[in-house]
């Protein structure tokens, strides 16, 4: 979870205040409005259709710009709209109903339910955003947030819901018959003022400043900082793509990735003295830079595929020529098959360019043969996956772990959140090629899934390099039809054969993968075995610049 997100009891508050004041200004207005119809189905409705309306209206209004917080001004527009309403339906109230004509009914119809409803309307898309900061980047820190699984949408829809039935029934059973509905709208428009006064957590992501900025070949590039509100340490952050990849405390550059923290855990609990580390994917070399300070025997090499990341992290993420650390430039399947065999103690895998999906040659069994080849003898391996293990994209994760489980016997599962999350969350794959060291039960603050709890899908695969595709009798006679061909056509070519479409050689072995065959080429995406890495060693003093901002040593 995001460690700046509001409090949960605040988000609540705020939620159940919005439905609270839309509650009791559409009971005590159209107490006063549908009065003078003598409570007619036709006003009603039309009562009804008003308030639907401004508040869709809102909604749709308040969307742009609500992904940077709540911005305390449309607390105060809401406030006011609902001291209009007051004061006009204290006035409405002394004329007495029966006189208004029908332009005054229509005129108070839109001042005391069409505006409030529109200006209330405005903050839901914002709290929306606000409570997403609690869920969002399952990568984040966890805290005691919410992971039922209901969602934010259903989370904000169940409480502004229960907000407007709790300020429709206390308006309808307490206030009203006691009080006129102008004061009690007055009062609901003071407490929804108190957030402007008290905007606790609404605009802690306006502190936001863009140290950094710029576009290369691989993708834009942008390091921002953020400064919260109290005593809340500034948070540094990458972002690759528009995409948050990497965050660390700018005074301490303790990681605020959840995922981070925990693999730092475990390696800590696996690792020896002086080891080899093997990182696939740099981004803002938090991990690396964390271990070389807590072991200064450590061999470190890092793969980053774009080397302005690598700078960007030298000048603003507190790397520095005393770690020691190794950047490789290039693909990071390209890079792990040029290096030699049982170069490294522990491999650490995090690619991604801020699709939240990992690139398909990472996934392959023959890529993670190619990482066990890595290994030495009583190496491991772990691996960031950000995926959905119940729900839409199941499929893709549990492939993955089975891909992954297939070359590595002792593979481990750990869990950010729970198990059936519906949302995208970071797991960690774990695995060792020996029986030594003995894998951690946890890792960090990540649950483990043991393997016999796996959940057995029926269209789970095994992601290879090349996969053999079997064409259906239909879509080969669909297929000749299309072409202008016939059967009898291909039956005076040797080179097919008509019960299986394979000629009868050793194109294809007898498990149903291609062999060697100068006809059958491996999937394009595969990197090529004679792609030699560019290595970069860490740069001078003179070449790394430094932050100006200064930083302390890690915790």
């Amino acid at each position: 979870m995001h460690p700046d997100r509001p409090k949960p009891r605040f988000a609540a508050l705020r939620a159940a205040l919005v439905g609270l004041a839309l509650g009791v200004d559409l009971f005590a207005a159209g107490s006063l409005l549908l009065a003078a119809g003598a409570g007619s189905t036709s006003a009603a409705a039309g009562l009804a259709a008003t308030f639907l309306v401004s508040l869709a209206a809102g909604g749709w209004a308040g969307a742009p710009g609500a992904r940077t917080g709540t911005p305390v001004w449309r607390w105060l527009i809401a406030a006011v709209s609902l001291g209009v309403a007051a004061a006009f339906g204290t006035a409405w109230g002394v004329d007495g109903a029966a006189g208004h004509t029908a332009p005054a009914r229509a005129l108070g119809l839109l001042v005391m339910v069409g505006v409030p409803a529109y200006a209330l309307g405005m903050l839901v898309p914002a709290l929306a955003a606000w409570e997403q900061r609690a869920d969002e980047g399952d990568d984040r820190l966890p805290d005691d947030g919410d992971d039922s699984g209901f969602g934010v949408a259903g989370s904000l829809a169940l409480r502004l819901v229960l907000g407007l039935a709790a300020g429709s029934a206390l308006c309808g059973l307490v206030l009203v018959p006691r009080f006129p509905p102008g004061p009690v709208l007055a009062v609901v428009a003071v407490l929804v003022s108190l957030p402007f006064y008290f905007p606790r957590g609404e605009e802690e992501g306006a502190g936001e400043t863009t140290l950094f900025e710029t576009e290369t070949a691989f993708g834009s590039i942008r390091v921002a900082e953020i400064a919260f509100a109290a005593k809340r340490h500034p948070e540094r952050r990458l972002y690759l793509n528009d995409e948050i990849e990497s965050g660390e405390l700018v005074r301490t550059g303790a990681p605020t990735f959840g995922y981070i923290a925990a693999a730092e855990k475990w390696l800590g609990e696996v690792a020896r003295r002086g080891d080899a580390f093997l990182f696939l994917g740099g981004g803002a070399y938090t991990l690396p830079r964390r271990i070389a300070e807590r072991d200064e025997t450590a061999r470190i090499a890092v793969v980053e595929l774009d080397p302005a990341v690598t700078r960007a992290a030298y000048r603003w993420f507190g790397l520095r020529t005393e770690h020691r650390v190794a950047s490789l430039h290039g693909d990071a399947r390209s890079v792990a098959q040029a290096l030699p065999p049982e170069s490294f103690d522990r491999v650490f895998v995090d690619v991604y360019d801020g699709s939240e999906s990992m690139p398909y040659s990472l996934v392959t069994r023959e890529a993670w043969e190619c990482v066990r080849r890595l290994l030495r003898p009583g190496g491991t391996v772990l691996v960031n996956v950000i995926g959905v293990a119940d729900g839409e994209g199941d499929l893709r994760f549990w492939s993955t772990v089975r891909t992954f489980a297939e070359v590595f016997a002792d593979a481990r599962l750990y869990a950010h959140l729970s198990r059936d999350y519906p949302d995208r969350q970071n797991f960690l794959l774990a695995a060792g090629i020996d029986a030594l060291p003995r894998l951690p039960t946890r890792a960090g603050l990540f649950d483990p899934w043991p393997r016999p709890e796996w959940p057995a899908l029926h269209d789970v695969v095994t992601f290879r390099d090349s996969t053999l595709v079997a064409i259906s009798d239909d879509a080969h006679d669909a297929g000749l039809e299309a072409a202008g061909l016939d059967d009898d056509a291909l039956d005076e070519d040797d080179s097919i054969d008509d019960d299986d479409g394979f000629d009868d050689d050793d194109s294809v072995d007898g498990d149903g993968r291609f062999a060697d065959d100068d006809r059958v080429h491996d999937d394009p995406r595969a990197p090529s075995d004679h792609t030699a890495p560019r290595i970069q060693h860490p740069v001078s003093s003179d070449e790394a610049p430094r932050d100006h901002h200064g930083r302390a040593g890690a915790d």
